[in-house]
Parts: C-alpha cells; structure tokens; sequence
C-alpha cells in the first residue's frame, strides 16, 4: 500500500516531514502525561547540553595536554591525565543518566499512544470495518512495532539534531578563532578570509549533504516497501499456524511453500536493493568522513611548520574543525534513519486514516420500539460496491420468538446477522428494538474461542462477576462438555485445541452464561450430531425462554425449534 492523500515520503518538503512528525506525536504532548512529558525532555535536553559543555572542556584540553607535551613540560603532564579522568567520568555519568531517562520517557509515550491506537481501532468495530476502506496492510504491525520505531527515531533526530545546532554555535567560535585569516594575493590584491576553516567546513558539510541526500532519495520508498513485503511475509507464515490441520489434511504444504517463498522473494529483492542504496551512501560517507580527518590537517600544517601555530593548537583546531563539520553534517550522517522515519510515518498516517474511515462507516441505526422485541421493515442489503443483494425483508419478533433464515449458499443470510448486529454499513431500511433487546451474541459456525484461561473463554465477552466454579460445572455438564471442567484454570490455544463440535457446544456454555436477550446463531450446530442439536436448542428453549433466537441454517431438523421463518430464495425470485 502507499501512502494516502499524496502522503508520499520521497514527494514531500521537509516542513511537511515536521509537520507529518508534530500531527503523531501532538496528541502525546498535550495530553494528561504532558507534564511529566515535558519534565523528562527537558532534563534530557539540559544533559545534552552538559555533554556539548564536556566536549568544549575536552577541546580545550586537548590544546593544553600536546602544547606540554611539545615543551616536554613533566609538571603539567600528571595534573593533566588527572583532568581527563575527570572529563572522562562525567562524560560517562551524564550520558548514562541521559540514557535512563531518555528511555523512561520513550516508554511512557509508547504505552500512551500504543493505548490510544488500540481504543480507536477497537471503538466502533473499526477493526473490523476497516476491510471495507482502502485495505491497510498487518495493524498489527504498526501498532506493535511502528509506534515504538515512530517514537525511538523522533528522539533520536530531534535530540541529535539539538545537540549538533548546539555544538556547531560552541565550536564555531574556537574555530574562528583557532583559524585566524587567510591571507592571498589575488589579480595584485592583497586579500584575506577571517575564520577561513569556519568557512571550508560549511562547504565541505554542505556539498557533502548535498550528494548524500541526491544519492538515498529512492531510499526512504525501498525502506516503506520493506516493511510492507517482511510483514506479509509473516503474516503468511501465521496463517500456516492458524491453519495448520486444514492444510495438513489438504497435503497442501506445496502450495504454501510456493506462497511463501513468492512473499520471500520480494523480501530479499527489496532488500537488496536497500542494500545496494546504502552500499553507496555509505561508500561516499566512509570517504567522506575519512577525507573529513585528513583534511583540516593538511590545511593547517603549513602554518604549524611555518611555527604559525602550536602543536596544541593543531591538534585543538582538528578537533574544533571536526566538531563543526559533524554538527553540519548531521543530515548526510542521520540520512538512513530520516529516511526509515519516514517510512514509519506513512505507514503510521495510513493506519490512522484507515481507522477514520472505518469510524465514519455506519450500520443502520436501531429505532426504539415497543410493539415487538426487534422489528425490520423493508430491509435491503447491499454489497460495497453498491450492487444489490437482496430486499424486501420483513419480519417481527416478539419475546421468545425463534426465526430460522435459510437459502441458498451465497445469498446474503449472514449479512442479515451482520446487518441486524449493526456490522454491515450498506444496508437500507428500518430496524426497531425494545431496550431489553440492547444485550446481543452472536455464535457462527467457527465460534472465537481465545488463547485465555477456559473460564474466561467460556463466559467471553464478559470480564467480571464470573460465575463460580459449580456453575460453570453445571453449565459444561447440561451442554456435555463436562469432562473439561478440570481445566478451567488452564491457559491454552483452545480454538487449536478443541475440535469444531467442542468449540460449538462451548459456545452454547457461553450464551447460557450470558443471558442474551437476542441470539444470532449462524451455522452454530453444523459440527454436532442432530441428537446434540436438538439438546442444545432444547437448553435455550428451556433455560432462555424469553429470549430470540434467530437461526442461520440448512438442516431440516432446525424448524421445529423455531415459529417464524425467512426463505431467502423467495426473496431472491421476488
């Protein structure tokens, strides 16, 4: 996928990057945590700011350390290895307490935004809705691992980006200083060049910065497809995971390993041409900063052998010169990470516009009734690209109805359920409900049984005022799944675990511990024999009387548990 609305890494100014940068991580900045927020950053920026102190101390020291050691002055050498020790150790400590609290803000502002992306995928069914937008690929991803890539590399380039503007304003002025003027004869004129280093740094940074970026801009659109093509990849191997005894039963391990090795292929390919982009970034990088050592050296010593300047002053004015072209260079040395930020900004920018659009699709809104239970008038059903499904539904339900839906394959039965649960965002027409009807469960063919303890599995959705354990004891004997009882503690992968029949007579468990007034059943006993069947629409008769039950089904054993029926074959002819 690329990015949307023209949201293009590799097309955008560097003000929109800022931009792109402050629209993810405002809401952060002004939230609740702001002042805490605001607490660590600045903390980190005033450690910062003492190692560029630490770095200018050390510069100068560098000065008076080969100065002695050029007069061969004893005295002076111990006092000044003490004064790098003392150097040194700071340097150490500021940094280390730099890190402890740079990494404590990293964390606070990942769990918050890593909180706010889940409510808003998970409000109003956005993820689910989301497959009828413009398709986002593996959520998963960029709210597992973008975020946490979004915030380690903002800090990383904004406060690298201090340190350099704060570096370059300390060291220009010892450079100027250190350089003195250039004196040359030009045309008869007697000319000369203050603070000539200052000014051979800002070319060499410059016309270097300049290549870097005309060499790596292909590579912030490799680094966006990288990250697509390694997430299908591991999508695809989850999905053998998922589906490992249907396609064991298939032989279809071919099949897969021709898949997987196709989303391989584009994994390796894209790679490599990372790799060959950063192979000449780097290349002219190496050279660059190899240059970058030699080159304020060979301007400089003519004037040292001329005794224009000290050994100290050499090698302080090498240093210096180093400091000021890192600090201009920071672009051309950060490019590779710019350019995986980037990346991560579009990907992070799709998933929230996706989840906006999701959040703007809207089922039918329910009416409130109370002639019936659940009334629909002239329901249609429409698919996403507008095309008619069916029409013409009708029906009324009062308490303790039961309606069984049948036709044929195909013809729009579970979008009704998806419809009436107010999943389906293209459907027209009218649905009333009591208030008593606001408490629904849907149970399909392949009932969700999550990787939870059993107990929570069982009661899924809810989270609190579990029933006890002879309830559930009870509850797992009358829908003869009894001899599980002993496992209610137990954490395991029980959609793997328990064959299909299991799965559907838990979740008849489930709606018997709900209680809802409304229960969508959607091929829910296909698995089970027509004796289990009829034992557990019996339970419902039995236990939830005066709840609807509304059947998706094909057997004809099904009508006699049900007063009402819905022939979407009629519908279809009609």
């Amino acid at each position: 996928m690329q990015p949307s609305n023209g949201r293009s890494g590799y097309n955008r100014k560097a003000i929109d990057w800022i931009k792109d940068a402050w629209h993810l991580a405002k809401p952060y900045w002004t939230s609740e945590q702001k002042y805490k927020a605001y607490a660590q950053i600045i903390a980190v920026i005033a450690l910062n700011l003492a190692y560029v102190y630490i770095t200018v101390v050390a510069n100068s020291w560098y000065n008076s350390f080969y100065d002695a050691l050029q007069r061969y002055d004893k005295k002076l050498f111990t006092p000044l290895v003490i004064k790098f020790g003392w150097i040194a150790f700071f340097n150490v400590v500021v940094q280390l307490i730099s890190f402890y609290i740079r990494k404590h803000l990293e964390i606070g502002w990942r769990r918050w935004m890593t909180d706010r992306y889940l409510n808003n995928w998970l409000s109003n069914q956005a993820y689910y809705k989301s497959r009828f937008t413009e398709k986002v690929d593996n959520p998963d991803q960029r709210i597992s691992e973008d975020i946490g890539s979004f915030i380690g590399s903002s800090l990383d380039l904004s406060l690298g980006l201090l340190t350099s503007i704060v570096s370059l304003f300390s060291f220009v002025g010892i450079l100027w200083h250190l350089s003195g003027n250039f004196n040359f004869t030009l045309l008869g004129h007697k000319l000369y060049i203050p603070g000539y280093m200052v000014w051979l740094a800002v070319l060499y940074a410059g016309l270097g910065t300049y290549i870097t970026f005309k060499i790596g801009k292909p590579l912030i659109k490799l680094n966006f497809r990288q990250q697509v093509y390694e997430a299908d990849f591991r999508f695809g191997l989850l999905r053998i995971r998922e589906y490992s005894e249907e396609i064991a039963f298939y032989n279809g391990e071919q099949q897969e390993k021709t898949g997987l090795t196709g989303k391989f292929h584009n994994v390796v390919d894209n790679f490599m041409r990372v790799v060959k982009r950063t192979l000449k970034i780097n290349g002219f990088n190496f050279a660059y900063g190899q240059t970058s050592v030699l080159f304020p050296l060979l301007v400089n010593v003519p004037r040292y052998l001329a005794k224009g300047m000290t050994l100290g002053d050499l090698m302080q004015t090498m240093s210096a010169f180093g400091r000021v072209q890192d600090a201009l260079s920071y672009f051309l040395d950060a490019y590779g990470s710019l350019a995986g930020w980037r990346a991560v900004m579009d990907r992070l920018y799709g998933f929230e516009e996706s989840v906006v659009n999701a959040t703007n699709l809207h089922g039918l809104e329910k009416l409130p009734d109370q002639n019936g239970l659940l009334l629909v008038s002239n329901l249609s059903i429409n698919l996403p690209n507008g095309k008619n499904l069916v029409q013409g539904i009708n029906f009324k339900l009062s308490a303790g109805d039961r309606l069984l839906i049948r036709g044929r394959s195909g013809s729009g039965k579970t979008t009704l359920l998806r419809s009436l649960a107010g999943l389906w965002p293209y459907s027209t027409g009218e649905i009333r409900v009591a208030d008593v009807a606001s408490n629904e469960l849907f149970v399909g063919q392949r009932p969700y049984v999550p990787a939870i303890r059993l107990r929570e599995a069982i009661c899924y959705p809810l989270i609190e005022n579990l029933p006890n354990d002879e309830a559930l004891k009870v509850v797992l004997r009358e829908c003869g799944i009894a001899y599980l009882a002993s496992r209610l503690d137990e954490i395991s992968d029980w959609g793997k675990i328990l064959s299909l029949g299991e799965q559907q007579r838990l979740a008849f468990a489930r709606i018997l511990i709900n209680a809802p007034t409304v229960i969508y059943l959607d091929e829910s006993t296909s698995a089970l024999d027509e004796e289990m069947e009829q034992h557990l629409y019996q339970l419902l008769q039995d236990k939830l009387p005066a709840s609807v039950v509304i059947s998706v089904g094909h057997r004809s054993t099904l009508k006699q548990w049900h007063n009402q029926e819905l022939d979407f074959n009629q519908l279809q002819s009609a």
